[in-house]
């Protein structure tokens, strides 16, 4: 304020004289007048146009179809489950039948051999070990996914949206991988923009923009911008000034909100952010590891889709998780897998959906697997170190485990014995809670770990201290793989959580724990594993602090696991004889 009083002050004095206040009042108005609109007709010009546009489906089949009933036209809008149309496949038909031929006859041989070693062995079992079974459940999963293909001939919208091109009709075939029709949401969810070469606006991936529709009164909103063009482009001329000539530039790509009120193909205008100045103290602020921007769940607990050949072999119950960046797919273990106890690892894209390829560890029997975590090329699974249904002490259930992984191979195998190093170390520990910790065999379990540098970080289900959940740290845990030794100087108990909030109440429980870089998560179960949450840990002043990101309901989050390049939290759910849950939580 004392700046502009002496501002006036000159301008009256010095340029307009002592009797003119009022005209240099006005000077100054006018000028900064004409310094705001300069800035406004600046960004301005950072402005450019896009296209208001949806995600189209593409129905299509891998073989070839025809048409046998068609329910949509052009233009029409449908909801999530509408029957759209019903296809035919004379080859599917005949495969069908041929394999119900091959497989009655199979059952009957096998019947009839049955019968015969009865008589010949007066015995009343049939062969067990008759050859003829393995053909029979191969033709029973060929079976099985052939009814599989005939009933996705029934083609069901699969969300809200509005039918593009219908491109064939009723009793037409249609050729192998080629569209049928398109499916378009009912609403844009981002919008494509082009943005002139000559324009020097700064756009990066993540910043938000103001977008506004040019015909229509509809409000703007705002968007995020989730990509921008590295080539120049020839921009389409709907959006050049002038349509016959033409323009190239940048595309970028800016998602929006999913009910915005945009209608599908609408010109919008895009305008960035209008910055006075660059806040660098901000900018940092915001960068603070400790300060995490929670913005929302992504979905709720939906079902995992598992392989009916799969689901006939193992008990898919997911523990844990790691997302693999060169596959761009999750590696998930479970806490139950065949009859053989294999240590199988299973491979899960980011909607859920489980690949019929698995892999594992050779020469590995194991039981109830809990954690996963990797480091350097290697994967280190942790099984839980509890007792088992029966209360006995089982080798298989307290064994850690070290593998290097090469893309799908699993060579250099280590596998360590680890509760009774693990107890020893406790039990000769100075620390009384640890001493504490020895003595509940019977509540004793690890259901969370991660490896950080050269330490093992290890989370308790149970027991609790003083209903806080306890992360022992192992230093050097190499010491376990090189020498199988573990001293009680290595043990310590690093910290306690109490993961309370006025939604959750107390305790809970860690069933999973991982860490990225220096920001650690963690899932919990509630005391009756009748709900759970997933929480941000940060470290305070030597102690954790938990702050509550998502609660779930009448579900069990058991495993946990961060995709950095989508800033994604992939939770799984053991549902145990119901089928397997995932969700996904978006985090800054």
């Amino acid at each position: 304020m004392k700046f502009l009083n002496k501002l006036i002050e000159t301008i009256q004095h010095d340029i307009l004289g002592s009797d003119n206040r009022f005209i240099a009042m006005t000077w100054l108005v006018c000028l900064t007048g004409l310094i705001l609109m300069g800035f406004y007709l600046s960004s301005e010009s950072r402005s450019f146009l896009g296209v208001a546009d949806s995600r189209e489906q593409q129905i299509s089949f891998e073989y070839p179809v025809s048409i046998k009933e068609i329910n949509v036209l052009s233009g029409q809008s449908v909801r999530k489950g509408d029957l759209m149309m019903e296809l035919d496949q004379s080859e599917l038909r005949e495969k069908i039948r041929y394999t119900k031929v091959q497989l009655a006859r199979l059952l009957s041989e096998r019947s009839l051999r049955t019968q015969l070693n009865k008589i010949v062995s007066n015995s009343v079992a049939g062969d067990l070990a008759d050859p003829l079974s393995v053909d029979i459940d191969d033709l029973q999963d060929q079976l099985a996914n052939l009814e599989q293909q005939k009933k996705n001939l029934y083609v069901f919208a699969q969300v809200d949206g509005i039918v593009g091109g219908v491109n064939y009709k009723k009793g037409e075939k249609v050729p192998a991988f080629t569209s049928i029709l398109t499916l378009s949401p009912d609403s844009p969810t981002y919008i494509e923009g082009f943005l002139h070469e000559s324009l020097r606006t700064k756009l990066e991936v993540g910043k938000f923009v103001k977008v506004q529709p040019l015909s229509t009164d509809t409000a703007s909103v705002e968007g995020k911008i989730v990509s921008v063009g590295s080539r120049i482009v020839l921009i389409p001329p709907r959006l050049a000034s002038y349509p016959n000539m033409q323009v190239y530039g940048r595309e970028v790509v800016v998602e929006i909100p999913p009910h915005s009120g945009f209608l599908l193909g609408e010109k919008v205008q895009i305008k960035p952010r209008f910055e006075f100045m660059t806040l660098q103290q901000a900018t940092a602020a915001a960068k603070n590891k400790n300060s995490p921007l929670i913005s929302g769940v992504t979905t709720d607990p939906a079902e995992m889709t598992v392989p009916t050949s799969m689901a006939k072999s193992f008990s898919f119950e997911p523990s844990g998780v790691v997302y693999l960046e060169d596959l761009k797919k999750y590696l998930v273990i479970s806490d139950d897998t065949d009859k053989d106890k294999s240590a199988t690892l299973f491979l899960v894209n980011s909607s859920g959906v489980v690949d019929d390829q698995t892999l594992t560890i050779p020469n590995i029997k194991v039981s109830d697997l809990e954690s996963i975590s990797q480091q350097d090329g290697y994967i280190y699974l942790l099984s839980s170190q509890g007792l088992n249904k029966k209360g006995k002490d089982k080798k298989n259930r307290n064994q850690l485990i070290r593998v290097h992984r090469s893309g799908l191979n699993l060579n250099d195998v280590k596998v360590v014995d680890f509760k009774p190093l693990l107890m020893a170390s406790l039990k000769g520990s100075k620390n009384k809670d640890l001493q504490k910790l020895a003595k509940s065999q019977k509540e004793f379990e690890i259901e969370g770990h991660f490896v950080k540098g050269a330490d093992l970080y290890l989370g308790l289900k149970g027991p609790l201290l003083k209903e806080q959940a306890v992360v022992l740290k192992v230093q050097g845990f190499a010491s376990l793989f090189d020498k199988n030794t573990l001293s009680s100087n290595q043990v310590a108990l690093w910290n306690t959580v109490n993961f309370k909030s006025d939604k959750t109440g107390a305790p809970h429980k860690i069933s999973d724990l991982i860490s990225y870089k220096e920001k650690i998560y963690a899932t919990t179960v509630c005391a009756e594993e009748d709900c759970g949450a997933v929480w941000h840990l940060a470290e305070e002043n030597g102690a954790l602090s938990a702050k509550l990101i998502k609660f779930y309901s009448g579900v069990k989050p058991e495993g946990l696991a961060f995709d950095p390049k989508q800033s994604v939290l992939f939770v799984t759910f053991d549902e145990k004889e119901d089928v397997a849950l995932f969700a996904k939580v978006e985090v800054k």
